[in-house]
This record gives structure tokens, sequence and C-alpha cells, in this order.
């Protein structure tokens, strides 16, 4: 609950949504419902301020003997689809898309990277100055699971 509510905080500070927790992933989505400009660097303003409030947190735990929390953040930007998925007896509001797939995929990035923040070229595009806030690696190339081609994308190391 710890978690969830630092996350929350985080993503609500910057105009965000949240779209579901799924274990102890959480998918969030700015520019819900109606996008605005400044959509992805509240985004890239919310996963920096969020890495380094769980890093914190990891140093506070790790000090009082209790496990590490080993979080990694995925951003990207593109057209999603919203609407009320129903299957059975269930039904719930959700976004799809490409956009939501390449996310996952980047967030799936941050161990191999032992990155904190991946963030792809799609979202350093909107954001002016992007690379001035924090101390970050560039990957020219990456390759995403079950995509073709590569992705130019940024990350941010864990400390």
């Amino acid at each position: 609950s710890e978690y969830r509510q630092r996350v929350t905080e985080a993503v609500f500070k910057y105009g965000g949504t949240i779209d579901k927790f799924i274990g102890d992933g959480v998918m969030a989505v700015f520019a819900h419902p109606t996008a605005g400009p400044d959509d992805s660097a509240s985004a890239v303003k919310c996963g920096l301020e969020l890495s380094a409030s769980l890093e914190q947190w990891t140093k506070e735990r790790l000090g009082l003997g209790k496990t590490a929390i080993d979080a990694g953040i995925g951003l990207h930007a593109g057209a999603v689809i919203g609407g009320v998925l129903e299957s059975g007896g269930h039904a719930e509001f959700t976004v799809f898309g490409d956009a939501v797939n390449v996310a996952e995929r980047l967030e799936r990035l941050c161990r191999p990277l032992q990155a904190a923040l991946v963030v792809s070229q799609d979202v350093l595009q909107d954001v002016p100055g992007f690379n001035a806030s924090a101390n970050w690696k560039w990957k020219d190339a990456a390759e995403l699971e079950g995509r073709r081609g590569k992705l130019k994308l940024a990350y941010l190391p864990r400390c």
C-alpha cells in the first residue's frame, strides 16, 4: 500500500490518471481524456520524481533491514484507444493500443539496462530541454521484444 500511495501521489501531482494496478505494476496515462501540449513533459517530471522517491524509499527500507524496491518506469507517447472492455461478467475502462505495448516493453528494459526510467524518442521529441534535467544515457538502436525496427531511447541509470 505504501508503494501504491507513492505512485498515485506522483501521477496525480502531474495530472496523470491511474488506469490500473497490475500486481506491483502500474499503468498510468497522461493526456486522458484529452491531450494537451505539456503531457509528455508532465509524464517525464512524474517519472523523474517517482524514480527519486522510490530510490529514497529503498534506502530507508534497507536501513530498516527490509527488502529493496526494484521498480522500473517506461514512458512512451502515442495514440491510444480508451473504452470499456467487457469479458463475460467483468467490465473495466482501460486504454489500449501500440503506445501502451511499447511503454510496457520499455519498462521491461529497465532491468537489463540497470535503469530506473526508460523513455522513448517519441516522448523526447515532445519535451524541450529534456536532457538538461538528469544524468541520461542514450541508446540509439534499442530492439523491443515482439517489434520490428529499432527505437532511440534515453534512460536514467539506477544510483
